[in-house]
């Protein structure tokens, strides 16, 4: 641990010297989890902001946090870390330095708040974070593996939800997201929150879940019985347009590039236009996704960054978890014994997930 954070707090010095800061506060979950290697902060799941913070300057970390959670961030949630304390009473607030030249990542304390600047940090994963998130990434495949194989007409949306929670929580995950669709609730909604609705022919599988800070994204489709014509049609098309993605994520290339290249993989399909109903996806990690590639998305991919690329044409989708590597690209989200499809695109061969026949 101990050199992964020293990598991270060197980019946060490099930080504080390019902006001329004598100081910057991490606060949020997600940068809490980066700079402590897989930690959380969290108790309320339901805030961005953790209930400790950390205190970078030139000379070191230090953690803030009231006297309720100290011991419990030395023994679990600190532990190992290189760092020294700053504690106080729950019922009174922190004991803050002087704020001049200070920034932080949520604008705690009337500081400059630089959050988007700070998330880059993140975005080029170290070789340990890599590690973690193959292990969330295998976890969270699974998961959804065991719900697909389970799920009959009949089950409520919801059903399926409460499943795919349990297999998550059993595995040690978090669900940042979970959306269900069945039937025509998957047609008309691309961000169907489950609902009491019964199954009858199809159903859609989506998940976010979190371990060790890092946040795996995939999408699954299970059909009840035979797939008709149409719905294959519109998968395949789906799932080429992934593929033009892929190929043009490579380290260097501008999200608004890899963005076009689906576009016009839409077209050519005959789905013109099909991207403006729904967000093609982005970069990812500790966040759902750091940004949304859009047309004039100029930010660069970057070497061992995440990214979750989500095409979809009016009832269906396809994603993954990628890791953009020196060698190609990596899946970090696999689902074991799942129907693939070959697909041949730039001279290249991808493998994405067909539809489930149940």
């Amino acid at each position: 641990m101990n050199d992964e954070f020293k990598t991270k707090c060197s980019r946060l010095k490099g930080f504080l010297k390019a902006k001329d800061l004598r100081g910057v506060l991490l606060s949020t979950r997600a940068n809490y989890s980066w700079l402590s290697c897989g930690l959380t902060n969290r108790i309320r799941s339901d805030v961005e902001k953790g209930v400790a913070s950390l205190w970078v300057t030139p000379k070191g970390v230090e953690l803030w946090c009231n006297n309720i959670e100290e011991p419990r961030f030395k023994e679990e949630e600190a532990k190992g870390l290189p760092i020294k304390y700053r504690v106080h009473p729950w019922y009174e607030g922190a004991n803050i330095p002087g704020l001049s030249k200070v920034a932080s990542d949520d604008g705690a304390f009337g500081t400059k708040n630089l959050k988007d600047e700070i998330a880059q940090l993140r975005w080029s994963l170290t070789q340990e974070e890599i590690s973690r998130y193959r292990k969330v990434g295998k976890l969270s495949g699974e998961a959804v593996n065991v719900v697909a194989r389970k799920v009959k007409p009949g089950w409520t949306e919801q059903r399926v939800e409460a499943e795919l929670s349990r297999e998550l929580f059993l595995r040690g995950l978090e669900a940042s997201v979970i959306l269900v669709g069945a039937d025509e609730r998957l047609k008309r909604y691309r961000h169907p929150l489950p609902t009491e609705h019964k199954m009858k022919k199809i159903v859609m599988m989506v998940i976010c879940a979190k371990g060790y800070g890092l946040i795996a994204n995939l999408t699954r489709i299970v059909n009840f019985g035979k797939i008709p014509a149409d719905l294959k049609r519109r998968h395949e098309a789906c799932v080429r347009v992934e593929c033009a993605m892929w190929h043009e994520t490579t380290p260097g290339v501008e999200a608004r590039d890899v963005f076009q290249a689906g576009a016009l993989e839409y077209a050519r399909h005959g789905f013109d236009g099909e991207w403006k109903k729904h967000h093609q996806g982005g970069p990812t990690g500790y966040e759902t996704r750091d940004y949304l590639a859009t047309p004039n998305e100029k930010r660069e991919i970057q070497l061992n960054q995440a990214v979750a690329w989500n095409p979809s044409i009016t009832g269906t989708k396809s994603e993954d978890t990628i890791l953009v590597t020196a060698k190609g690209l990596e899946v970090l989200t696999p689902t074991p014994s799942w129907p693939m499809l070959k697909v041949k695109y730039g001279g290249k061969e991808y493998l994405r997930p067909d539809i489930l026949l149940a």
